[in-house]
């Protein structure tokens, strides 16, 4: 057992948020979790905008100390050939899927249901017919009526009774002439902009492992079964639409815990997933991972430098992370007012020896930290850990199998599209 380092033991705790000005003790922090969840035989998900070369470090190293390297799987953009596959929509919830995908078209308008309804009756025809698709083949089809229609056509054949079917019927109505035919020119008004915005991610570099029908990575078979992954999610495109993609990794990471739940797939280590970047959980769907029933499923860490950081991110997602947050870990502030504001949460209000504890916070080294779980018992630590020399990097990736696929075996055979 770590003594200087409680807060890496993984049979206690819950969701934390983590605190740190400097960034020295949070990575140290981190690094002693990961290795003692990977230790006890835990699933680790970490999500960053990058690949960060000291994380996959500790990574390697833990999964090599516990006889667990086959259970690393890298999702790297920014070097297809050592990273895994990983289609983040085909296995989240067609709500889920269109609202996220529908964020790509600029200007988009929140409120209206109609155009993310048809894309999600879409997705949802293609789930019932247990028929893979990609970002690619999203695209395509609200670009191109005949893939449309012929889908519809299959799901009539296959499903004639489905509510999936009459959902899409529906949803096709504002998009039909007057001859009843699927009008090109309807859904290039509602729809303008997304083709392109799929294709990005479906071509090139990012479609080597989006664009996949049969992914590596399936985070709710991934988590089940104990396995080390480390996700980039970078940020695409520019503005608002910028952390679209990383939203659809939160949107498909909660949708994986809520299968585990919905099926009682309780580990007997919860997994831990870390975001080294707060900007990473910015979305609605954050509140549903942190939420404490998911506690036995998955236990979360959110890493910023501050609170006044956190808000400039979002008040929304500060004020979540406080209020569903386990335990919160406050390194060393860098002025006297930011040690008064984590004051507020390690005592009472005028409560004796406050004065002391500033002075103490204040004096910390760059390692040292203060933790208050359930609002009221703290610990007073520090992150330095010995850890072991590292003796791996990330030359020392296997190049991981692709699996390349029959023409026409998924949504292609409508869209006609060229998975990997």
């Amino acid at each position: 057992m770590n003594n200087e380092n409680p807060m890496a033991e993984v049979a206690t705790g819950g969701h934390v948020l983590v605190l740190d000005e400097r960034s020295t003790g949070q990575e140290q922090l981190i690094a002693g979790m990961l290795g003692k969840q990977i230790s006890a035989g835990g699933a680790v998900i970490v999500l960053g905008s990058s690949i960060e070369e000291p994380m996959l470090e500790t990574l390697l190293d833990a999964c090599h100390l516990a006889g667990r390297e086959a259970d690393l799987l890298v999702i790297n953009p920014a070097k297809p050939a050592t990273s895994h596959t990983y289609n983040p929509v085909l296995h989240s919830s067609p709500a889920n899927i269109a609202s996220q995908v529908m964020n790509f078209i600029a200007n988009h308008d929140t409120n209206d249901i109609g155009s993310a309804g048809l894309l999600e009756a879409i997705i949802a025809c293609l789930q019932l017919g247990n028929i893979p698709y990609s970002f690619l083949d999203l695209g395509m089809f609200v670009m191109k009526p005949d893939a449309i229609a012929s889908l519809e056509g299959f799901i009539g054949e296959a499903f004639p009774a489905s509510e999936e079917l009459r959902a899409l019927e529906a949803a096709l109505l504002p998009f039909r002439d007057a001859e009843a035919t699927i009008c090109p020119s309807l859904l290039k008004a509602q729809y303008s902009g997304l083709a392109g915005s799929m294709c990005m991610l479906g071509t090139g570099r990012l479609g080597e492992i989006f664009n996949s029908y049969k992914p590596d990575l399936v985070l709710h078979e991934a988590i089940a079964s104990g396995k080390v992954i480390y996700l980039a999610a970078p940020y695409i495109g520019r503005g608002a639409a910028s952390s679209n993609l990383r939203r659809i990794v939160i949107a498909n990471l909660a949708d994986a815990v809520g299968r585990l739940a919905d099926r009682e797939l309780t580990p007997k280590v919860p997994a831990l997933a870390v975001f080294t970047d707060a900007g990473g959980c910015n979305d609605p769907c954050v509140e549903r991972l942190l939420a404490a029933e998911s506690e036995q499923f998955l236990r979360v860490l959110i890493s910023a430098p501050s609170l006044v950081d956190l808000g400039r991110e979002s008040i929304d997602l500060r004020e979540v992370c406080l209020s569903r947050a386990r335990s919160l870990v406050f390194f060393r502030p860098n002025t006297e007012a930011t040690a008064q504001l984590y004051l507020k949460f390690l005592s009472q209000d005028g409560g004796a020896g406050t004065g002391a504890m500033v002075e103490r916070m204040l004096a910390f080294s760059a390692t040292q930290y203060v933790a208050v779980t359930d609002g009221s018992h703290v610990q007073w630590g520090d992150a330095r850990a010995a850890q072991p020399e590292s003796k791996w990097a990330a030359a020392d990736l296997p190049r991981p199998l692709r699996f390349f696929h029959e023409p026409l075996t998924g949504a292609d055979q409508f869209t006609q599209t060229v998975p990997v």
